[in-house]
């Protein structure tokens, strides 16, 4: 039978409470920066280590027993099943770990819960700052997390991804001058697309790759903290198509170019 990892939050009026059982992570950024993240919880962690070694079993190229990724998580009974040792003491533990952190009314700006297929591709301050300049344009969390989502997917993130954003009072609220800052980077990369797309015309070999590949060569101003010119791929792909309709193949998911 297959598992799966677990985070989740509760929120008192003056507490944050955070479990977290094998790779989902929690990030609180505060002030601009990930001053809190629980600890993923791999096979190749000194006292994870330990207690897969206890239970008879061995940590193979970072996994347990060489197969599975994390060393906590819920279901995956066939690592749990070591008689005479108790449920926490199996190969893979079911134990979360709890963190408990006073809440900062000035400063703290959201929480995010988010499985590894986030993390895979993203540092804690990388998905801070993206989230960050996201809420500068917008209060549709919903809106933000599937911009989180397609972004990263354009980073060839391969692993089920899910976020869940808590947004507290200190966080970025949307103002016209970033979304005055943000209709300009548009222009300019859809202004650069086509000049590039004009200059390969004719061109044999020339596809929606190469011209990403071009234009991450650029220095374009202003590309989204944290996201890079994979959180303008919606944009690019209109701009493509609509110049180079014929081609739409080449625009399936290329790999990270940022």
């Amino acid at each position: 039978m297959s598992g799966s990892t677990a985070v989740c939050a509760f929120i008192s009026p003056k507490h944050i409470y955070i479990a977290n059982c094998g790779d989902s992570r929690a990030v609180l950024c505060s002030a601009g920066n990930p001053v809190f993240s629980t600890r993923d919880h791999k096979p190749v962690l000194p006292a994870e280590k330990e207690r897969i070694q206890a239970a008879g079993g061995s940590v193979i190229l970072a996994r347990v027993n060489g197969s599975l990724a994390v060393s906590r998580a819920l279901g995956d009974y066939e690592y749990k099943n070591i008689e005479g040792r108790g449920p926490c003491e199996q190969l893979v533990s079911p134990e979360p770990e709890i963190f408990v952190r006073d809440r900062d009314m000035e400063h703290d700006e959201f929480l995010v819960l988010a499985c590894d297929g986030i993390w895979d591709v993203m540092t804690n301050q990388d998905l801070c700052d993206f989230i960050n300049s996201r809420l500068l344009l917008t209060d549709d969390l919903e809106a933000v997390n599937n911009q989180v989502v397609d972004t990263y997917l354009h980073k060839c993130s391969r692993d089920n991804m899910s976020i869940v954003l808590v947004t507290f009072p200190a966080a970025p609220k949307p103002n016209i001058k970033a979304l005055k800052k943000e209709a300009e980077l548009e222009m300019i990369v859809e202004r650069r697309m086509k000049e590039i797309i004009r200059q390969q015309e004719g061109k044999g070999g020339f596809d929606y790759l190469e011209l990403l590949r071009i234009l991450t060569d650029q220095e374009i101003p202003n590309l989204p903290p944290g996201g890079s010119l994979s959180a303008k791929q919606s944009l690019n792909e209109q701009v493509f198509l609509k110049m180079c309709p014929s081609r739409a193949k080449s625009t399936k998911r290329p790999r990270e170019l940022d």
